[in-house]
């Protein structure tokens, strides 16, 4: 298609899709959801606003508000037109902000002689720095596709973050309302007359949207609750006849707002005055921000995805977020905001509006009330706002200290206590890392309680899948318990690693006649210096006790530490590539002590001796098996032909492959002297299952189909014998195989 015609195409289709958002029966549902989330944000904004610019900073409330709600518009207009939901709303996030009240907060503190120009300007210098951060960071972690990052940050910890957060509010609603911080030095101040008038109609209406809301769960329930305790606030005035001049004396409004509206930007000239020592200090702060944010976008996307049953791409909320957080705070935008749970939910999922356009009405109605609503939000009751932050705080504190204790493990629960006492005693931060040291500390020993070996097993039934003669297999059988194998799993260090060394000793003083004791480190995935230690200290008892430790399946980096560690010493250490190998080293050494007579491989009329009772049987039986000479490399059958002949192996031998789906082949076992080849499927006149290959010069007799009818024909005793003597043989494989997956399953 030509370009010009694909681009008026494009046209014709956007021209469309703009002519039906307009139609009146997707407009009304649309502009209607967009003014109830405008409603609970803008409350929100106004709130948070408040929250920050509070104290020394409130007569720049107005402003703050103005700039919230700008905030509000921006991430509004940005997450609806990328986020991979049509119709994804958003909201200014609480957590975000009580650390962004704390760190203003403490930058006024910091700043006592500084004149109160000079205090904005630093408050707002932190304020746009901390956006742009949590843009910048959220967005790149989106692009770098790291989406699942901070679910590895432990739930108790998150709990006591989100506790912690919910006191940081509690403690900004009261101040709010009263106009001092509620510490042990106000605490009597706080029960004052003329002060319980401030907060406590506040602390009544959080706890009655506090409990509604636990109880139902309808997104419309907001909206009236605020409006319903505007209005009764305003019909006690009536009643007690209080005028507005005499409630806002006592600190029950907002201090009134200068006339142009709530869009007052701050001259860009003021930042020079911006004091970044102070905002250095507050370092720590600042930079938990994005973690929280990315943390909470995560959780809330997953959340959404849940309610409305559609998959997201998480790392594409995550970059929308960030987008929108940079342009909000590039435009001097004052709080975070991200994907609403609720809102997206009530729209996308309750009501079924699945438009961007939702979003885009909620920011054009902000900005509506950006240059026009100042006059109205100065009569906005102060017991309503702080109420509000008061509910926030207070829904946090229940979740996370009444909830919990009924859903989280006691042990987790006295962690999100502990984080949340030290949030209150000393700080934010502080909380945060006494968390996650507990948290690791935890870790460590629960992770010590983990079994370090996967499967603990024998020689005797878990042999190797090297070629044995039937002598040997039977010598193996009985001696195989001299040979105890490891196979270890996880990440090794000193707590898991100590009792691997306990766990050893205790099988040598339960049998001493342990010669071999072999580590497969398959499932290894690491280990540290103290585990190593715990290696020397191993190699030490091989010495003492004179055993052979046998490392198995040791990638570069841990052989590498080992080696390093002096841990690999060639006279009580071997090292094979994987543990079969290193069974088979270990088998050897076992066969090493059987006499050379009966080490050395037997014509085959001697091996049949256990075979057949009467030795007259053996040349009957053997004039109807053909001798073979094999190469190496040679074919014996393959897997789907007719099963037509069985092997019996004089020397030499051969190994048996299972064909995989992939075109390769796995090693089943080796066969040597003394063995049956090919005898399951012999006798039960099916296709082969296995290939056979020869894999040195070997000396084979076969028996065919035809060979045996022939011998039941003429010698039914001698043919009914063998047939006992492969069910044996048969039998004793299954009996081993079952006592090797009972190990495996312990």
């Amino acid at each position: 298609m030509h370009p010009s015609s694909k681009m008026q195409l494009q046209d014709k289709q956007l021209i469309r899709q703009l002519r039906e958002e307009f139609q009146l029966r997707r407009l009304l549902p649309n502009l209607t959801m967009g003014l109830v989330a405008t409603i609970i944000d803008a409350i929100y904004a106004i709130s948070f606003a408040a929250l920050i610019f509070s104290g020394v900073l409130s007569p720049y409330a107005s402003t703050g508000i103005g700039l919230a709600l700008l905030s509000v518009a921006i991430t509004s207009i940005v997450i609806a037109l990328t986020s991979s939901l049509s119709g994804m709303l958003t909201s200014l996030q609480e957590a975000p902000t009580a650390i962004v009240a704390l760190t203003a907060s403490q930058i006024v503190t910091q700043m006592p002689a500084a004149s109160i120009s000079e205090t904005l300007f630093t408050v707002m210098a932190a304020i746009v720095l901390i956006n742009l951060l949590t843009g910048i960071f959220c967005f790149v972690f989106g692009r770098l596709k790291l989406g699942n990052f901070p679910r590895f940050i432990p739930y108790p910890v998150v709990g006591g973050f989100l506790a912690g957060t919910g006191w940081l509010l509690t403690q900004g609603a009261i101040s709010l309302m009263t106009d001092f911080p509620l510490d042990m030095a106000h605490l009597p101040q706080l029960f004052q007359p003329n002060h319980l008038i401030q907060w406590l109609p506040g602390l009544g209406f959080a706890i009655l949207v506090l409990l509604i809301l636990r109880r139902y769960s309808h997104a419309l329930i907001m909206p009236g609750l605020i409006l319903s305790a505007i209005a009764l606030f305003y019909l006690i005035l009536a009643v007690t006849h209080t005028s507005i001049a005499t409630a806002r004396t006592s600190g029950l409004f907002l201090d009134p707002f200068p006339e142009g509206g709530l869009w007052q930007p701050l001259p860009l000239s003021g930042f020079l005055q911006t004091n970044w020592q102070a905002i250095g200090a507050q370092t720590g702060q600042i930079l938990t921000v994005p973690l929280i944010t990315v943390l909470a976008v995560l959780l809330k996307a997953t959340g959404i995805e849940l309610a409305t049953k559609q998959d997201l791409d998480l790392n594409c909320e995550l970059q929308a977020a960030g987008a929108a957080n940079l342009a909000s705070g590039l435009a001097g935008g004052l709080i975070i905001g991200f994907q609403s749970l609720s809102l997206s939910t009530l729209s996308y999922a309750k009501i079924g509006i699945k438009s961007r356009m939702v979003g885009l009405f909620k920011a054009l109605l902000c900005i509506l009330l950006l240059f026009a609503g100042g006059a109205i939000i100065s009569y906005f009751p102060k017991p309503v706002l702080g109420g509000m932050l008061l509910f926030l705080g207070l829904d946090y504190l229940v979740e996370w200290l009444y909830d919990a204790w009924f859903k989280l493990p006691k042990i987790d629960y006295l962690m999100v206590v502990l984080i949340l006492m030290v949030i209150g005693a000393v700080g934010l931060l502080e909380g945060v890392a006494v968390g996650l040291v507990v948290a690791i500390v935890l870790f460590v020993i629960n992770y010590s309680q983990v079994k370090v070996t996967k499967h603990v097993l024998s020689g005797a039934t878990y042999p190797s899948h090297a070629a044995r003669s039937w002598q040997q297999r039977r010598f193996l059988q009985t001696e195989g318990n001299q040979i105890y194998i490891l196979e270890l799993q996880g990440f090794l260090f000193f707590g898991t690693a100590n009792k691997l060394v306990e766990q050893i000793r205790l099988r040598l003083r339960q049998l001493p006649s342990v010669k071999s004791v072999v580590l497969s480190f398959q499932a290894v995935t690491g280990l540290d210096s103290s585990a190593v230690l715990s290696f020397s200290k191993l190699q030490q008892v091989a010495q003492q006790q004179q055993f052979d430790l046998v490392f198995t399946n040791v990638s570069p980096t841990i052989q590498r530490q080992l080696q390093q560690g002096n841990c690999l010493q060639e006279r009580f250490c071997q090292l094979f590539p994987d543990l079969d190998r290193g069974i088979e080293w270990c088998e050897n050494q076992i066969l090493e002590e059987i006499p050379q007579r009966r080490r050395r491989a037997l014509p085959l009329a001697l091996q049949l001796d256990e075979l057949f009772p009467n030795a007259d049987y053996i040349p009957v039986f053997m004039d109807y098996l053909e001798e073979l000479t094999v190469e190496a490399g040679q074919v014996l059958f393959q897997s789907g032909d007719a099963a037509h002949a069985l092997y019996l192996i004089e020397t030499g031998e051969v190994t048996v492959l299972l064909q995989l789906e992939s075109g390769q082949t796995h090693r089943i076992q080796s066969l040597g002297a003394g063995n049956l080849v090919g005898e399951t499927d012999f006798f039960s006149q099916a296709l082969y299952q296995t290939s056979a290959i020869v894999n040195q010069p070997s000396a084979l007799y076969c028996l065919s189909q035809t060979a045996l009818q022939q011998l039941q024909q003429d010698h039914l005793e001698v043919a009914a014998m063998f047939q006992q003597f492969v069910i044996r043989w048969v039998s004793e494989r299954l009996s081993s195989t079952y006592k090797e997956i009972t190990d495996l399953l312990k």
